[in-house]
């Protein structure tokens, strides 16, 4: 089976993805009917989760927004990535937590940082929570370098905390 996503107009023809399980899984573009299955996702695997009206505002905008479905076309992840000029800025990247694991990850950042090269950027940019020692290893893995901190960046249960910020050049 074969997807297609339209992003701006432009359709790119998508294969299924397949996980260690052999789990087959599709990127769509995000659609407004999609809010409720994401702020639940970001209920779910967030402490301090975005608020409904955030990602609202974000599917609402030129940001490109992607959900990741498994096979019985239930959403397992999703991403907003802002690309702006040169620069591709991740803003959020989700896998369900009972979807992890199994390579998902991964798969979803390198067809962001392909979409990021689509729209002709030079350079990507995101950040991450410094206690977040998965996410970290997988964009160090993908040759992101830390680049600088932006402190208490992140709200938490008992206070802030610090975000790493990471950029990768995009040929």
């Amino acid at each position: 089976m074969i997807s297609f996503l339209v992003f701006s107009g432009i359709i790119s023809q998508i294969q299924p993805l397949v996980s260690l399980n052999m789990t087959k899984v599709f990127f769509d573009k995000m659609k407004p009917e999609y809010l409720d299955q994401i702020h639940q996702l970001e209920i779910n695997n967030y402490p301090v989760p975005w608020s409904k009206g955030i990602i609202k505002d974000c599917i609402r905008s030129d940001y490109h927004g992607v959900v990741l479905k498994n096979s019985q076309q239930s959403i397992i992840g999703y991403a907003f990535l802002m690309t702006a000029c040169d620069e591709s800025h991740l803003l959020n990247m989700c896998v369900d937590k009972g979807q992890q694991g199994q390579g998902l990850g991964r798969k979803f950042l390198r067809y962001l940082e392909n979409l990021g090269k689509y729209n002709r950027c030079k350079v990507f940019l995101l950040e991450v929570r410094e206690s977040n020692t998965v996410a970290k290893n997988l964009y160090q893995s993908f040759g992101f370098e830390v680049v600088g901190i932006r402190k208490g960046y992140y709200k938490t249960l008992t206070g802030r905390e610090n975000a790493i910020v990471m950029t990768k050049a995009l040929l």
